[in-house]
């Protein structure tokens, strides 16, 4: 058996003068008042939490959420003028940094080129700073091995845990307190 509450509007306090209007999206049955044409759904409940995005940082208006990924959410502006696009990142859902889960490539078995080759070719971008197509130029006329930039880019990504866990072991022992 259901209960029968007294309805109101709740803007004006209307208690005579409305009418059904439909179902809402969630299927509670509307009410339209006719002193106010005010819309409302009084079975609905409204303890629903309304999330809190960020403001556009470029013209300070309200954002909504574009796009809703595993590490980070992308917000638009609701300007059609600005359209501004903003990521901003979910700090729960980022892990600790762990050099005991060690991922990538740590061995240099079954390689192409002689591990000389890999040594310097990364040594050359961490350390020299240079783009794939310079280590490969200097590659070819120093070598003489021609490498592809692509190449040289998978060793970077494959071999990047392994430079960071030595980068790591190496710092402390450095005394910056010296002229050495």
């Amino acid at each position: 058996m259901q209960k029968i509450l007294p309805i109101k509007c709740p803007k004006c306090n209307n208690k005579d003068s409305f009418y059904r209007y439909g179902k809402d999206r969630d299927g509670y049955q509307k009410y339209l008042c006719r002193k106010c044409n005010h819309q409302f759904a009084p079975d609905r409940p409204t303890s629903k939490k309304v999330p809190k995005y960020p403001r556009c940082p470029v013209c300070g208006k309200a954002t909504f959420l574009h796009h809703d990924y595993k590490y980070y959410s992308n917000y638009r502006c609701c300007d059609k003028k600005c359209n501004h696009s903003m990521f901003v990142p979910k700090p729960n859902n980022i892990l600790p940094a762990s050099m005991s889960k060690l991922v990538g490539k740590t061995d240099f078995k079954r390689m192409r080129y002689p591990v000389h080759i890999i040594f310097t070719a990364l040594s050359m971008f961490y350390l020299g700073k240079n783009s794939f197509r310079n280590i490969a130029q200097i590659l070819r006329v120093v070598n003489n091995v021609k490498v592809s930039h692509t190449t040289i880019s998978n060793w970077c990504k494959k071999f990047a845990p392994y430079f960071n866990n030595i980068a790591l072991e190496l710092v402390p022992m450095l005394d910056f307190n010296s002229d050495e």
